[in-house]
This record gives structure tokens, sequence and C-alpha cells, in this order.
């Protein structure tokens, strides 16, 4: 059975070819009159004069442009930072985010810091509460994080090390423009990045304590289906429309917690990859691919029913209730092996990340409750997260 659950999704989605071209006019009909546009400087903005035409598409619609570009992967704090002060200084009214998840989360964390009299990292650091937050737009260019619609931003205070996360339905982007033809030209690396990443999303959904298979579950598994079939079709296949259409869509489901009302969630996977993010500036999809096969190996036993209903409804591995923690396993090694068919790493030594930091990493994840632990499916304690670790060298 569901459990209680709100679910709202306040973000209009226009997507199909060319409709970026309707930005200005968009804007407009909000009643915009400025926007900061926020983007990482990636040679794609300059393909066929793609951001002089946004520019001056906002310009003809009477929108004043101001610009911050710079966003790197695990996006910085010190350039929200000068993004709060430029848009306090201007009196910007809209972010506009052009690009993947480090550029729209970087745009959230500016839209809730130039509402905020006090420091932009309390939101994060502190788990002070996001009263009130500019409006965003988006216009996707790297489908991964599923940022442009979920209500999370996680910023990189590189000073401190620390990598968290803010969450509030305040900044879920109000507009997103989804053109699959804007991706055509993202680097193979990157797409397999925000593949593995958007199946770790629904994974942390489905792996729940909860016994009972639902419609969420069969949604999940019909994600995760898909993501095994288009994946590897999509890196050969670059401007296929069809595929880089159905992977721009499942970002976007796979995050917006379409799969995860009702449920306990785990999310461990991400609070354990995380941090090799924070310490070592490693990419997202990479600490994931590296991660979340060690932690399945770790868990499994826990849940070997689900684990097992996982192998066979996602990778078609024979299972009919029997020999159950087998067809388990072969899920787990299948997962593997559909990472390394994205040319993903899964182990510390395949992307020649230390193995003498551990602790250091430990320190810093936020275990909570009387029991200390993460995650949901399975609670896991710091000894736990250090055999996990060590499990992915």
């Amino acid at each position: 059975m569901l459990n209680n659950f709100d679910f709202c999704v306040y973000t209009n989605f226009i997507f199909g070819k060319d409709v970026h071209e309707r930005l200005g006019k968009e804007i407009r009909n909000m009643n915009i009159n400025s926007v900061l546009i926020h983007h990482d400087n990636g040679m794609y903005l300059n393909n066929n004069n793609f951001l002089i035409n946004i520019k001056n598409d906002l310009k003809d619609n009477g929108i004043k442009v101001y610009e911050l570009g710079g966003v790197l992967s695990n996006p910085r704090l010190s350039l929200v930072y000068d993004g709060v002060k430029l848009v306090k200084r201007e009196n910007i009214t809209f972010i506009l985010a052009i690009g993947g998840g480090s550029v729209i989360d970087s745009a959230k964390a500016i839209s809730a810091g130039a509402m905020y009299n006090g420091d932009v990292w309390d939101f994060f650091s502190k788990g002070k509460s996001i009263e009130q937050a500019l409006p965003i737009g988006v216009i996707l260019t790297n489908p991964a994080t599923g940022s442009e619609s979920g209500a999370v931003s996680v910023i990189n205070n590189e000073k401190l090390g620390q990598k968290y996360m803010a969450i509030s339905p305040l900044i879920r982007p109000k507009i997103v423009f989804m053109n699959p033809e804007l991706t055509y030209s993202l680097p193979k690396f990157h797409t397999a990045c925000g593949i593995v990443d958007m199946f770790s999303h629904v994974c942390e959904r489905y792996f729940t304590p909860e016994d009972e298979i639902g419609v969420i579950d069969r949604m999940a598994e019909g994600i995760l289906k898909t993501i095994v079939d288009i994946g590897p079709k999509v890196l050969k296949q670059p401007d296929c429309y069809e595929y880089r259409a159905e992977i721009m869509w499942i970002g976007t489901i796979a995050h917006n917690n379409t799969v995860g009302v009702g449920r306990t969630q785990d999310w461990a996977t991400h609070e354990i990859a995380n941090e090799l993010s924070a310490l070592y500036d490693t990419p997202h999809g990479v600490t994931l691919s590296i991660i979340m096969p060690s932690w399945m190996r770790y868990t499994y036993k826990k849940k070997p029913e689900r684990f097992a209903r996982f192998a066979n409804q996602v990778f078609d591995i024979p299972w009919d209730g029997q020999d159950t923690e087998v067809a388990a396993m072969k899920g787990i090694i299948a997962t593997e092996e559909f990472f390394r068919s994205l040319g993903m790493p899964t182990s510390f030594h395949e992307y020649n990340i230390p193995t003498n930091e551990i602790d250091k990493m430990l320190d810093r994840i936020l275990f909570r409750g009387d029991d200390n632990t993460i995650g949901g499916m399975v609670p896991l304690n710091r000894k736990d997260v250090q055999a996990i670790y060590e499990m992915a060298f």
C-alpha cells in the first residue's frame, strides 16, 4: 500500500524540436523584466551562435540580460556567492540556467541566496528553510541529474571540502525548455555519466524496505529497463533524435519523484558517493558507478527478493522464486556490466582515486538518528560505509 504523500510539480515542461526559440515570449508572458543567464562556458554555447541568439531573443522581448558563466562539475559555492551579489546589486528578477545539473543547482542556490540576508551556505550546512527564492528557468543541454524539475540543489564548498544539499519546492524551476537536438554534441563521457545518474535516481527509490510490489515499482522497473536498452544505443548514435528524446525525458521523471511517492527511499549510495566528489572533485556519475555495485553487494542479503526481482524485470535474468540470492547477485553483476558497457568505472582503481583517505570521507558523512546511520532500505553505520568503500577499491 502506498504511504501518505504530497506531490506537486510546479514546472512547465516545453519539449521538442526548436522549443528554446519560444524562450523570450514565454519569459515575457511571466512578467519578467530582467534575467541572469547562468552557464558553464561550454563550447556548445557557440554552436550556431546559440548563446547570442538566446540573448537577442530576450532583448527583443524587452528583457534586460545579465550573464554569469564558469559553473564547474560539482558546482562551487564561490561562484554562487558571485551570483548572489550580482543579482542583488542589479535587482535581477529571474535566473535562466543553460546547461545540465551543475548549472541548474548553482542557479537554484543563487535564486535562494538572492532573497536571503544571511549566508546562502546556511541552507546547505545548517538545514535552514528556504522561505523565498527567485523564479528559475532552464534550457536543458545535458540530461542527467533531473535537477530541471527537482526541488534539490547540491553545492560543493570547495574551501571546506563539503558537498551538501538544500531542499525546497521554492527552488524547483518554473519553466524548462527541452530540445533533444541540443544534446547531439554532448561528449560520450558526459552522456554516460548522465545515464548512470538517472539509473541511480530510480534505484534510490526502488530499493525500499517495503515488500509489496505495486504500480510505483513497476513504473520504476520500466524506466530502468528502458535505460538499459537505450543507454548503449545513444552512445553509438549520438545524433538519433529518438534516443536523445527518451534519455532527456527519463532524466526528468527519474528525479522529480514520480517513482518515489508513497515509499521509504534509500539514498545511501548518493551520500557515500558524494564524498568522492567533495574530496577529489570526481564527476558525479563516476562516483555513482563506483559505489552503487558495492552498495548492492553489501546490502542485497537484507532484501534478496527485491534484488532478485530487479534482476528479473530489468535485466531479464530468470527467477521463479527459487535461488533468490543467486538471481540477486546476477542482477548486481549485470548492473556492473551495464555501467562498464557505457565506459564507466566501477572501482576506485579504475579512475585512479586514492584509497588512503577513507576516514576523512567518513568524518564528513552526516550520519543521523539515534543509531547514527544513513540509508532508508538498510540503515548503514560508519563501519558499514567503510566496508562499502573498501569493497569499491
